[in-house]
């Protein structure tokens, strides 16, 4: 069967969700819902977001470094090619990260 040339609907709503901020990361859930205890990530650093996770939690760096071996703008992580945009779905798939 031939890949089908657009993103399933799982990986089009992750990327929405990490777009609007309107996604289950743990500062939308606790400001919004109270349905986290704490806005922080696990990592302890600062709020996650979806800035905080596709850029900098120190707890994701391997999965990361494996999808972007350089440094890419957060910018291309979610509104570049298509090709981009599966790298970003990748990440949160091998992060196991549920957005």
């Amino acid at each position: 069967m031939a890949k089908s040339p657009h993103s399933s609907r799982e990986q089009q709503v992750n990327l929405i969700r990490l777009r609007t901020g309107h996604n289950r990361l743990n500062a939308h859930m606790n400001r919004k819902f109270k349905l986290a205890p704490s806005p922080t990530c696990a990592c302890g650093q600062e709020d996650q977001t979806a800035e905080h996770i596709l850029q900098r939690c120190p707890l994701l760096d391997e999965e990361r470094k494996e999808v972007w071996p350089s440094p890419t703008p957060l910018q291309t992580k979610l509104y570049g090619s298509r090709q981009e945009l599966e790298k970003t779905t990748t990440f949160i798939t091998s992060a196991g990260l549920i957005v």
